[in-house]
């Protein structure tokens, strides 16, 4: 194994003093006093964590993705009860699993603004969408991978971001995110891609892969944020973000099967339910066949994308 490029304060001196400008808000001084002062406010969790970051031997393809990762420590993430203690092991320990692991052209591939194809999706009259995996800076407060549901021209329609961690002792994925298309998306977008996909709507889809991810990943737990504990009802976003805080929890963790704990977080099932045909209207069973199919082809494309290594 290679040593790594830098030492924490290697990494820290070029990121304050503009050597190293992963994203254009590093080329404003004013950023990087702000880093330098905030790091100086929590030296320790600020050096370990630049420390675990210098170590990465894909750093540089991590700071183009998310420009802000060094600055992850200097404000709330993931969820309002983590502590920065808790915040630190959390980065650490997804960014140790996610490339062992992610096959490597995954890895690589969710690094990049577009991020890659999990699965392609071919609904109703043909219609075409795709299930992405990429590392949004935009929801970095949410988490560190995001789940991407997208039409066949490339807008997105769902979101979800999530974290591997442990919790409680056991491993998991922490779901941060779940956000709907931007507000320039016409709604019958939404409409058009559930009839497309046989009732199947894009949120759904997007749960449904990520519980495929989390399989793959081996995790004990499939933890999601509620309500309550969205990182926007941090007071550091309360005023700020209270507008971006569209969706209900509560209510979509609730009607999969999700149940919530006394810290206000859900547990959900590792795997969706499915009904037996007993359970479903013969008038209905068309339709859910057409369903499940669509959920076995996105099954059987994230295995394979799992098993180019």
């Amino acid at each position: 194994m290679q040593p790594p490029a830098y030492n924490a304060w290697q990494l820290f001196r070029l990121l304050a003093t503009g050597q190293k400008t992963p994203g254009l808000a590093w080329q404003n001084p004013a950023y990087r006093r702000k880093f330098i002062l905030r790091s100086l406010a929590t030296p320790f969790a600020t050096r370990r964590w630049l420390a675990v970051l210098a170590r990465q031997p894909m750093l540089d393809a991590l700071l183009y993705a998310q420009p802000g990762l060094p600055c992850r420590l200097h404000r709330p993430w993931l969820s309002v009860n983590i502590s920065r203690k808790t915040a630190l092991a959390a980065l650490e320990y997804h960014y140790q699993h996610i490339a062992r692991l992610l096959p490597d052209a995954l890895m690589q591939g969710h690094l990049t603004r577009k991020g890659v194809t999990l699965a392609l999706l071919t609904g109703k009259n043909d219609a075409q969408y795709h299930v992405d995996l990429a590392a949004v800076a935009d929801l970095d407060k949410e988490g560190e991978t995001t789940a991407i549901f997208r039409d066949a021209a490339g807008v997105a329609l769902a979101e979800m971001t999530f974290t591997l961690c442990e919790v409680d002792g056991e491993s998991a994925l922490f779901i941060g995110g779940l956000q709907g298309a931007k507000a320039w998306v016409e709604h019958d977008q939404i409409q058009v891609a559930t009839k497309a996909c046989h009732g199947l709507f894009p949120k759904r889809l997007l749960l449904e892969a990520v519980c495929l991810l989390a399989q793959r990943f081996a995790v004990s737990q499939i933890l999601a944020v509620s309500n309550e504990t969205h990182i926007y009802r941090s007071w550091r976003y309360a005023k700020k973000k209270k507008d971006k805080l569209h969706a209900d929890y509560d209510s979509f963790w609730e009607s999969l099967g999700g149940y919530k704990d006394t810290q206000g977080l859900y547990h959900m099932p590792l795997q969706i339910a499915r009904k037996s045909p007993e359970e479903i209207a013969s008038k209905k069973r068309a339709e859910y066949r057409r369903r499940y199919e669509l959920l076995d082809s996105m099954t059987a494309q994230i295995a394979a994308r799992f098993n180019e290594r």
